[in-house]
């Protein structure tokens, strides 16, 4: 898994399939040079395969012409008529799911017949597979197809991502209970279960003279009218310390119990991991910080962790909330200000917080809880709008365009929780066709729902 969130664009394994018996043999033969023409390729990385798909002895070289490729999934495009037994044959022997493609124009002689007679076995098989009817180029059919594929991609690129827990279950959060050996059958992902203990030793062996280099760097990027460089301080020095603790264990995400005993004290050093793409949840929120580096994957942006901390039912909009954990990048303002988090809210409080606001625009919030056999992800789309802040930490304005009293008690009804990922853009599809792909729930709240 990459740590840097570049961009994101599935890669797509294409496989053009023929029969030379049939009509269409030259059609399906100039697919393999013409296909990408008609693919949005700021989009999607295709890897096309100058092989035709023809013969049970084409599979064995064709697969092996993707080993090692990094393909997120495979898509077998008939040409012309393909005997049916062979697509899923193909699919099978590379072991990634597929889109299957069917044409259906009469250049593509007896394509949409193919596809059509091999969707039985596909199913009866169990093998992982979208269908799309369309002409080539269709926007229609890349979206879907895209959005399956970026499903796919974040099954195969999930796998291995570290999370580092440095605690355990915040007090009182029942709903971010995990099940570890369910994350790692599900999504192959590992907990490294750091402890608080190691990590409070970590804070305190940052040298004061690192503390004080790094702080120098990072003063004059932000507004710090109303702090002392005291609590600054103390903010920096955790970052260094999770910083080294990430190292120590190659971890890509992580999450602190932060509540009580030490608000304050990683908001900084959060909001810091979050812009340089180590997904980092508040509270002992392992899901979350599961969800936050899917995010960060799907909109190649980083992600915001919050709680929704107030609706105006009426009017469909809502206040997202946290102590002060705004990635920068995402924020509406130029220079962030710090402030110190108030003492009064915990035994513990204490260190900077970021008081900013997300910059306007399609968003998603998405929850994700549960155990072996209960697992389960919601998705809302919004849009973010300018805010003001009303209290301090960081926050986020959303407006649903649908009806947001219907969504919330759907969300109580089905048993989710009270933290929330945001994300850039609306990814409700992809993240459904995660799920599917992993075998978890899903329910999706959206304008069109």
């Amino acid at each position: 898994m990459t740590a840097t969130p570049t961009g994101f664009r599935p890669r797509l394994g294409v496989v053009i399939s023929t029969w030379s018996h049939e009509d269409g043999r030259e059609y399906a033969a100039g697919l393999v040079q013409d296909f990408p023409a008609t693919a949005p390729l700021d989009r999607v990385e295709l890897l096309m395969c100058p092989r035709l798909l023809e013969y049970e002895s084409d599979i064995a070289p064709i697969t092996d012409h993707f080993h090692k490729s990094g393909i997120d999934a495979l898509l077998l495009v008939p040409g012309n008529f393909t005997l049916d037994h062979i697509l899923p044959m193909m699919a099978d022997a590379v072991g990634l799911p597929t889109i299957l493609w069917g044409i259906p124009t009469q250049q593509a002689w007896g394509a949409l017949v193919a596809i059509h007679q091999t969707l039985y076995p596909f199913k009866e098989l169990g093998l992982r597979y979208r269908y799309l009817a369309a002409e080539l180029g269709e926007a229609r059919a890349w979206d879907k197809a895209l959005a399956f594929a970026s499903g796919a991609a974040l099954v195969r690129r999930l796998r291995g991502l570290r999370i580092g827990l440095m605690g355990w279950r915040a007090q009182g959060m029942s709903d971010t209970a995990f099940d570890e050996l369910a994350l790692r059958e599900t999504f192959g992902v590992q907990v490294v279960n750091v402890g608080l203990t190691r990590y409070t030793r970590a804070i305190d062996a940052v040298p004061d003279a690192d503390v004080s280099a790094r702080w120098a760097a990072l003063k004059p990027e932000f507004d710090t009218a109303h702090i002392t460089d005291e609590v600054s301080r103390y903010g920096v020095r955790t970052y260094l310390a999770m910083k080294e603790l990430a190292a120590q264990e190659t971890l890509q995400a992580v999450t602190v119990e932060c509540f009580h005993d030490h608000l304050g004290g990683p908001c900084l050093g959060c909001s810091l991991f979050n812009d340089e793409g180590v997904a980092a949840s508040c509270e002992s929120d392992v899901p979350g910080a599961l969800l936050m580096a899917a995010g960060q994957m799907l909109s190649g942006a980083p992600t915001f962790h919050v709680d929704i901390i107030k609706a105006d039912l009426a009017r469909g909009e809502a206040i997202l909330h946290h102590c002060g954990n705004l990635p920068r990048k995402l924020a509406e303002q130029e220079r962030v200000a710090l402030k110190a988090i108030p003492e009064h809210i915990g035994p513990g409080a204490y260190g900077p917080t970021l008081q900013a606001t997300m910059a306007p625009g399609p968003i998603t919030i998405a929850n994700l809880v549960g155990r072996r056999g209960t697992m389960r992800l919601c998705a809302m789309e919004a849009v973010a709008v300018p805010y003001k802040l009303e209290f301090p930490g960081s926050a986020a304005k959303a407006v649903f365009p649908y009806d947001l009293t219907e969504a919330l008690e759907a969300i109580g009804n089905a048993g989710f929780g009270h933290h929330f990922v945001v994300l850039r853009g609306h990814r409700a599809r992809e993240l459904g066709e995660w799920c599917a792909l992993t075998g978890i729930d899903f329910l999706p709240m959206t304008a069109a729902r």
